[in-house]
């Protein structure tokens, strides 16, 4: 099997739990109908599922092979989904996930990432060694999964999308470094986090000198020009 998105596992972990449940649900209300007590009702289901007939008659004796043999059915798929999963290391990805997820969620005083390219990466790995919380926001899939092999915090998403700056705190975190090549796109996010958060710092990149009185204006407290912080460093290493 392949590796299955984060979407496409949660459904699936939802509908092998969804039929365990329905199945037992199915059993006990069936039971109930036919005059048993819950607690009668859900023993005799478990019973049924486990060939343990009781000297019923009729319907309910007709509800526990039917059960009996629905259940076996039911069960052997969902144990052979649970072993494909596990050996295919896609419950350990679920996992990392899920312990990503959590670890979003506790976020406060967080560093956000805009863009997961060498730049986004290189400085999510000074702030990993220094201890400090960021979230890295890349769209691009295959860049995420990437970054997620190397142990990179990171959400996929389009950090221009309002939604996606919110679920990752951003009204809670402390800075927002803004790594994307596209000047326009940075100064539209760095608008839009002013909105969702007006205290929020804002570090922003800009390919274009020209749009860097902008970017102040629209909030950035630095804005950074990559060429012109070569051309100076090149220039104070000249004797």
């Amino acid at each position: 099997m392949s590796n299955l998105t984060q979407e496409e596992f949660s459904m699936r972990i939802k509908i092998l739990f969804g039929l365990i449940i329905f199945i037992i649900s199915f059993g006990t209300i069936g039971f109930i109908i036919l005059g048993k007590s819950f607690s009668g009702a859900l023993m005799l289901t478990f019973q049924s599922l486990a060939f343990m007939f009781e000297e019923e008659e009729g319907i309910a004796k007709i509800l526990e092979i039917f059960l009996a043999i629905f259940g076996v059915m039911t069960f052997a798929w969902v144990f052979t989904n649970i072993f494909e999963m596990f050996s295919s290391g896609n419950f350990r990805e679920y996992l990392k996930i899920r312990d990503s997820f959590n670890k979003m969620k506790s976020m406060k005083k967080h560093y956000i990432i805009a863009g997961g390219g060498r730049v986004g990466e290189e400085l999510a790995t000074k702030l990993q060694d220094q201890g400090k919380k960021y979230i890295i926001i890349e769209k691009n899939l295959e860049a995420v999964s990437k970054l997620k092999k190397k142990d990179f915090l990171v959400m996929l998403g389009d950090v221009t999308d309002e939604e996606i700056l919110k679920k990752a705190k951003l009204s809670e975190a402390k800075m927002l470094i803004l790594a994307l090549p596209e000047t326009e796109k940075n100064l539209l996010v760095t608008l839009t986090a002013k909105e969702i958060n007006p205290e929020i710092e804002i570090i922003a990149r800009a390919d274009k000198p020209s749009l860097v009185s902008k970017l102040k204006k629209a909030g950035a407290r630095t804005v950074i020009v990559p060429e012109l912080e070569a051309a100076d460093r090149i220039f104070s290493s000249l004797e």
